[in-house]
């Protein structure tokens, strides 16, 4: 019997956290997928829509994030990225017309509009509702993932830093550093025993700019 009908896998048995049987689908995720961090691919096993196991691999060499202009960027297709993922398209849209503007001059982007964005994000209880207490990190964690420091706390306080990034964007002393590729695999061990949806707004939220490989690629599974 076919077990793939149509390049689909079907659904195999295993035990959930409760010690009840369900359904385990197995599914690659990446590395082209709308607002994901580029060349990530997760192989992982779903129960429902809850993440119970993931292994990490890079597509193409490792990415040491890049330089400046680059590191700008991506900041601000993160930012549009974790708006979309928490349903604000209207705000995402701004947000993408700011990183166009930034892009077409080759500066920093436009201070009132990202002054303009942020006043917006932090008068937003509806916002501040769904992504608060999502995946907090302490500094011990951040630290032992090889995380940037700034990504301390949960997925509401990273957004407000990413609009606070953008905000310092440009050169001279307010310019915006050039973030650090992180380890793979750990952003594996981060999204296990998430939902899918949460799993995607988290990677979103880490800003990550590069990927790193060589270390031993493992897979990570939630008891």
């Amino acid at each position: 019997m076919d077990m793939a009908p149509g390049g689909i896998p079907l659904a195999e048995g295993g035990a959930d956290r409760d010690g009840l049987e369900m359904d385990v689908l197995r599914v690659r995720l990446g590395p082209v997928l709308p607002h994901w961090p580029a060349g990530l691919v997760l192989h992982c096993s779903l129960q429902g829509d809850l993440l119970t196991q993931a292994r990490a691999e890079v597509f193409g060499a490792g990415d040491d994030g890049g330089d400046e202009a680059d590191a700008r960027a991506r900041g601000l297709d993160n930012l549009v990225s974790v708006l979309a993922l928490a349903g604000w398209d209207d705000a995402a849209a701004q947000a993408r017309r700011i990183r166009d503007a930034a892009l077409e001059t080759g500066g920093g982007p436009s201070d009132p509009g990202v002054e303009r964005l942020r006043r917006r994000l932090r008068r937003s209880w509806a916002l501040r509702w769904s992504l608060r207490g999502l995946c907090p990190l302490t500094e011990e964690e951040v630290r032992h993932h090889g995380l940037p420091v700034d990504v301390v706390g949960d997925t509401y306080d990273r957004l407000l830093r990413m609009v606070d990034r953008a905000t310092s964007s440009g050169g001279g002393e307010g310019r915006h550093d050039v973030r650090p590729a992180v380890w793979a695999d750990h952003l594996a061990q981060l999204v296990v025993g998430l939902d899918l949806a949460a799993a995607r707004l988290v990677l979103a939220s880490l800003d990550v700019h590069g990927l790193r490989v060589g270390q031993a690629e493992h897979e990570v599974s939630h008891g």
